[in-house]
């Protein structure tokens, strides 16, 4: 990949709205839309960004599990900040939530 100073501004936001297209497609539940993605991005980038864009959300995914899966907490300081998040994101309400 290039570094962003040897790029315009105008592509890395194109490369940016790609990139974050394909990941709130690929992490949502419409399969239509993940596939629409999944092509764009190859379409404009190649089968290689495809594949590392892939990997970092599922590294993501991997993270987030084992997080989950140690029983891992938030620190006082991070359940603070998050109050409002947490509360707009109806994260409190899933039956797995404990703070």
């Amino acid at each position: 990949m290039m570094l962003r100073a040897s790029i315009s501004a105008d592509e890395s936001d194109s490369r940016r709205a790609t990139l974050e297209e394909f990941v709130a497609a690929v992490v949502g539940d419409d399969a239509v839309t993940a596939d629409a993605a999944r092509a764009a991005l190859v379409d404009r980038y190649g089968a290689e960004w495809l594949v590392d864009a892939s990997a970092v959300v599922a590294n993501f995914e991997m993270m987030t599990r084992l997080a989950d899966g140690t029983g891992a907490r938030l620190r006082p300081a991070q359940i603070e900040g998050s109050v409002a998040l947490r509360e707009h994101l109806g994260v409190n309400a899933f039956p797995s939530a404990r703070v």
